[in-house]
Formats: C-alpha cells, structure tokens, sequence
C-alpha cells in the first residue's frame, strides 16, 4: 500500500524503516524523519520534515499513522 508521504513522494508501507521525531532546543522546531530502504535494500533513504509548531507535527504524524493502518 503506498503512503502519501508529501506531494508527489509516496512510499509503499514495506519499504518504511523508522519514523524518528526530535524537537530542537535552540530553534524550538520539530524534525520529523522517515527512514525507508529503496528497491535497493542494501542502502537507506531519509525523508526530513521540519514544522514550526508542534501541533503541526503531531496533525502530520496522525495523517501518516491513519495511512499505515489502511493496511
């Protein structure tokens, strides 16, 4: 099942590693990453999404949640 990750970038649920989410103290900025292997298995890819608020990344995290539990 593909995953809308952003505008034209979707990942098929298989291929999801990790979902990673750090808040930076000196900038108060949230940086959501998904880490996901290509149809290379033998490398990996990063997907960085920073928000400002943290409500913002919470709603992107719920979003992507609901998308993976489709399956």
């Amino acid at each position: 099942m593909l995953v809308k990750i952003e505008d034209g970038f979707y990942l098929n649920t298989v291929h999801i590693i990790a979902i990673r989410i750090a808040k930076s103290a000196e900038l108060g900025t949230f940086q959501v990453n998904v880490e996901y292997s290509p149809h290379n298995h033998q490398a990996s890819g990063l997907f960085q999404k920073t928000f400002m608020q943290q409500s913002a990344a919470e709603h992107y995290l719920q979003n992507l949640h609901q998308q993976i539990s489709k399956n």
